[in-house]
């Protein structure tokens, strides 16, 4: 049951069509130092050359998925796609907790689930339970016990 799960993929298009959005970029054919400006140096031939362009969201992408640090991608420097990379970074984590929990809902276990999103079962088991849902491999949530009064380890006292 578990040959059938598909490996999780980062939301970028894969590799083959990522030349796609470069040959339509505005900047295809201009000088890339114009893209890397020294420090002290200004991002504004850039930004006119970005400010024209049709790919901008991929490109901005491409950037924050790959996780680059230097440069002008997508119209940004890098100090300004810095607050963008956590949030994409925080909504792919997301993406691939919904789809945890959907193998899960599908009948996964936690180890066939682990070793196809590259997750130990540890950390499935964290992302089924903070979504609210059962256990994957069929038991049933640990449940603390009610609090009978007599305080922690059976010892009297609040």
């Amino acid at each position: 049951m578990t040959s059938g799960l598909p490996r999780y993929r980062n939301l970028e298009a894969p590799a083959r069509f990522a030349a796609r959005w470069r040959e339509q970029a505005a900047c295809c054919g201009t000088d890339l130092d114009v893209f890397f400006p020294e420090r002290g140096e200004s991002a504004g031939p850039a930004r006119q050359v970005c400010a024209a362009c049709q790919v901008r969201k991929p490109c901005l992408e491409y950037a924050l998925s790959n996780r680059i640090t230097s440069g002008i991608w997508g119209g940004l420097t890098e100090r300004e796609r810095r607050p963008l990379q956590s949030a994409w970074v925080q909504e792919a984590q997301r993406d691939r907790d919904r789809a945890v929990l959907a193998a899960g809902a599908a009948g996964y276990t936690t180890a066939a689930i682990g070793r196809s999103f590259g997750l130990s079962r540890t950390s499935v088991t964290r992302i089924v339970h903070q979504g609210g849902h059962p256990g994957l491999d069929g038991a049933e949530p640990q449940v603390s016990p009610v609090n009978d009064g007599k305080g922690e380890h059976g010892r009297g006292g609040p």
